[in-house]
């Protein structure tokens, strides 16, 4: 596999990990109900802590009211030092320690992530409280980069609930870090799916890692697949860099469908300094001057290229009246879509989509897909993306190399459609 696309997939990874933060904790944290034991209603009914354990909580709560967390602190240790502690005891006071770890002016994060293993640990916890737990304990493991943990608490948290975005880019990137590459495959295509399934698209992120751990994988097919899915939704070089290189890679490509893959590669900045020269040596071949020009000014070069492409525009308007007239003459659509393909170059969209239209309705073209593909391409200049993407598709179900071309032409197509 092209070692490049490796690099790509990285850099989607590099993206997913710094999108947890920690202030997706805070909103499960608004409140610590009063424990039970001491002010305890007859009527409530579950596990109870005995006063002692319940009177020094209940105090710790009022410091917290009056935002005095070490004076809160100090009580809950009160309460930790009771002697031969019930499971549910030690699940409450460990629980007012994270309280107190993440709401105090200076949160800490480890004394957070030691007091939500203890809960777990414990043993304690009621199944209503055990959702909020796992998912809390999931991502301060997470930070604390003890990946074992996060996927053990993932797995407990799906018994009572689906994970949501931020749950599942952590358990994802759990498995990739503990080298579990087909749970990480696993975990992301789920994510996928319930995106899929709800009508909404999947995150770049989540791709991203998809297509990471398919490297890994060795599945070459699930990657390309992947990558695809994300250039759909994805602006990013590094991406679409991969998904051009594959293109290019295909065997048996002319220079126009190169052209045409030129072309795709200035909208999305992937462009290499010496694909300028190669680009305007393909356009003059092609008597196409207006365009050689524009990508040597772009890519700041001189020479003899821009001194021909020069040349050649200061006659090109009355070839292109010529081409006009000759093109009106022949029931061959060769001509017609050489016309429209000028006219594309000089910003003249709807006449180029017209022109092509009728070279195509024509026929007798020597390479239908390619100009099926070059339509697509003028359709969406023209603003006409849903008509563009459905040219590029007709294209690319030819297959082969022009197929090919016309397939990446149609993943940007959708992206511009989003």
């Amino acid at each position: 596999m092209n070692k490049l696309i490796r690099r790509a997939a990285m850099a989607a990874l590099v993206s997913a990990a710094s999108a947890t933060a920690v202030t997706a904790l805070m909103p499960a944290h608004a409140a610590v109900p009063p424990p039970k034991g001491g002010r305890t209603a007859a009527k409530d009914v579950g596990p109870q802590v005995r006063p002692p354990v319940g009177k020094a909580l209940n105090d710790a709560m009022k410091f917290v009211d009056m935002k005095d967390f070490a004076g809160a602190l100090a009580k809950v240790k009160e309460a930790d030092a009771v002697m031969d502690k019930t499971p549910f005891e030690d699940y409450s006071v460990s629980k007012y320690l994270g309280f107190i770890a993440i709401n105090q002016p200076m949160p800490d994060y480890t004394a957070a992530t030691a007091a939500y293993n203890r809960q777990i640990a414990s043993g304690g916890a009621p199944d209503s409280d055990k959702p909020a737990m796992y998912s809390i304990a999931a991502r301060l493991n997470y930070q604390a980069m003890a990946f074992p943990e996060v996927i053990k608490d993932s797995v407990e948290l799906q018994k009572y609930m689906p994970l949501d975005d931020t749950g599942y880019l952590v358990l994802i990137q759990a498995y990739y870090n503990t080298n579990d590459f087909v749970n990480a495959a696993a975990a992301a295509k789920a994510e996928i799916a319930g995106k899929i399934a709800s009508n909404m698209k999947p995150t770049e992120d989540v791709l991203g890692l998809l297509l990471n751990a398919q490297i890994k994988n060795m599945d070459e097919g699930g990657a390309r697949q992947t990558l695809d899915q994300l250039a759909t939704i994805s602006a990013k070089p590094e991406v679409w860099g991969q998904v051009l290189d594959f293109a290019l890679g295909t065997m048996g490509i002319s220079d126009h469908q190169l052209l045409n893959l030129y072309r795709l590669s200035i909208l999305t900045g992937t462009m290499k300094d010496t694909d300028f020269l190669a680009m305007a040596t393909v356009d003059l071949q092609n008597g196409l001057p207006a365009e050689a020009k524009a990508i040597l000014t772009k890519g700041n070069k001189t020479g003899d290229l821009l001194n021909q492409a020069n040349m050649f525009l200061a006659s090109d308007q009355q070839v292109l009246t010529a081409l006009a007239a000759e093109a009106a003459k022949q029931t061959n659509g060769e001509i017609d879509v050489k016309l429209g393909e000028s006219y594309y170059t000089y910003g003249r969209f709807d006449e180029a989509v017209a022109a092509i239209q009728k070279g195509i309705e024509k026929g007798g073209l020597k390479d239908m897909a390619d100009a099926q593909t070059t339509l697509g391409i003028a359709l969406l200049a023209a603003g006409k993306k849903a008509d563009a993407v459905t040219a590029l598709d007709k294209a690319a179900a030819v297959g082969g190399a022009g197929g090919q071309v016309a397939h990446v032409w149609s993943l940007y197509g959708k992206r511009a459609t989003a």
